[in-house]
């Protein structure tokens, strides 16, 4: 696309404060016109949301209460009423134009956004969502817009920094190609992901264990991991990972053992939500020997158990 648009011919410094007052949106709209327009505020998180519905989410520190959300849909390739018309009415063949089709494998058809107000959670404040659709060829299977991907990394001066996977949504396979090719390091390409959230959203059959398992082997995510699985049976001990976070985070922590608190090697583990495996006699006996001069693999640990009460402990050992 020619980068003639007038925006482009003003002097430097009018463009940069122009392009300040531009949304997200906006900005990469203008980018698909000149590959030299960047954004000059960097976004302070990038995720990629794997499961029925995929996502990417942008957030920027300008627009804290908003998140920019791309929703990704199939592209059947089934010509609109106003394709057929342009085609009708072009006057030659180097005339025809697909409509808001970027260079980078995914079509855009409608540049406005729909709304959508956020209440206040534990995790977020109150805001809205700014959603934006775009379609991915059928033939890529969903998985082709790595392109794209890059593109806004490029325009708004960040890579991947987090990538939640529902990898019960998609087959062994398909899991195999979202991880390496947003979570690894294998084409030794430095735009992954360093955080990685694996969702289950039903409770792990054997074969989920298996593939949890098969996941981890491949993950690089080295600042973050969570796990959010419901599964009584996951054994942690039994999986090869690729590589130790810096940050272990579990949710749902039914499969948690008492030994596997001694098996965690990452600097720090956050476990929520009580957990009966986890006995309180077994938690207050490591209090003790970490009192005592006990150096665990971990050097954080941060356990939601509402019947330890760490100050009791260590002021009866004080008092032996």
């Amino acid at each position: 696309m020619s980068s003639e648009f007038p925006l482009f011919r003003l002097p430097l410094i009018v463009l940069n404060h122009g392009i300040k007052l531009m949304s997200p949106f906006e900005i990469l709209s203008l980018s698909l016109c000149s590959n030299q327009l960047k954004c000059n505020e960097k976004a302070v998180k990038f995720q990629l949301k794997f499961s029925k519905k995929r996502e990417i989410r942008l957030e920027f520190n300008y627009y804290p209460s908003t998140r920019w959300i791309f929703v990704m849909a199939i592209n059947e390739n089934r010509e609109t009423i106003i394709d057929k018309l342009y085609s009708i009415f072009q006057r030659k063949s180097s005339d025809r134009h697909e409509f808001s089709e970027t260079t980078y494998g995914v079509r855009i058809p409608n540049w406005i956004p729909t709304e959508r107000s956020l209440e206040a959670t534990r995790d977020h404040i109150a805001g809205e969502e700014k959603i934006l659709k775009f379609y991915e060829p059928m033939e890529d299977g969903g998985f082709g817009f790595r392109p794209f991907i890059n593109h806004l990394s490029y325009i708004f001066n960040i890579t991947l920094t987090d990538l939640e996977l529902h990898f019960q949504d998609f087959t062994r396979n398909e899991n195999k190609i979202i991880i390496d090719s947003y979570c690894g390091n294998t084409t030794r390409n430095t735009n992954y992901a360093k955080k990685l959230t694996l969702v289950g959203e039903s409770v792990n059959t054997p074969e989920d264990d298996e593939l949890v398992n098969h996941i981890l082997s491949r993950q690089e995510a080295e600042s973050e991991l969570t796990l959010d699985i419901l599964s009584s049976t996951f054994d942690i001990r039994r999986s090869q990972l690729r590589y130790i976070p810096n940050q272990l985070v579990i949710r749902n922590p039914n499969w948690v053992t008492s030994f596997d608190i001694e098996y965690f090697n990452s600097f720090s583990v956050l476990i929520f939500q009580y957990n009966t495996l986890m006995c309180a006699w077994y938690v207050e006996q490591l209090i003790e020997r970490w009192y005592f001069g006990w150096t665990p693999n971990w050097t954080v640990m941060m356990i939601e158990f509402r019947f330890v009460d760490i100050d009791t402990c260590v002021n009866r050992m004080r008092g032996r």
